[in-house]
């Protein structure tokens, strides 16, 4: 019987292996759009980061389709994932709107957003073929001497 419970739990997982891998073969192909994953981690102290702590965006290739950003929180408190100057672009009420990226993500919870890339671009227009660098933190979570993580943008 044991057996059967080991082999049900395998082949779960050659399945769920299938399912993820396919996924990311077919998104590219759909034009669904470039997703960047950050993932909330606690640190000593009660303070916490994001990871990755550098995001690299190259506007000559990764502004071609929509820029998602994915906010993953396996932890068991709120974070939240702050970018100033960074905007996302959002539907409220049947109109499309940008707003500062302030984002909440509940305990073990996920979220996602799309960045207004038209912002971006002219940010980096703005600073005439120099990278644009974007600071980001949990701002309840901050330690004192953690600058949080940055996203980088370039030609």
């Amino acid at each position: 019987m044991n057996w059967v419970m080991r082999g049900s739990a395998h082949l779960a997982g050659v399945c769920l292996g299938l399912a993820v891998s396919t996924g990311s073969l077919v998104m590219p192909l759909t034009g669904w759009g470039k997703e960047i994953s950050f993932v909330a981690r606690d640190v000593e102290d009660q303070q916490a980061v994001w990871l990755p702590s550098e995001i690299i965006i190259h506007r000559s290739a990764d502004f071609r389709e929509p820029l998602i950003f994915r906010f993953d929180n396996p932890t068991v408190r709120t974070h939240v994932f702050e970018a100033p100057g960074l905007f996302e672009s959002v539907e409220e009420s049947g109109v499309r709107i940008t707003r500062p990226v302030r984002i909440t993500i509940a305990p073990e919870g996920t979220e996602q957003t799309v960045i207004d890339r038209d912002r971006m671009a002219s940010d980096a227009i703005t600073a005439e073929g120099e990278t644009v660098t974007y600071q980001f933190y949990c701002p309840l979570h901050q330690a004192d001497a953690d600058i949080g993580g940055k996203i980088v943008v370039r030609q």
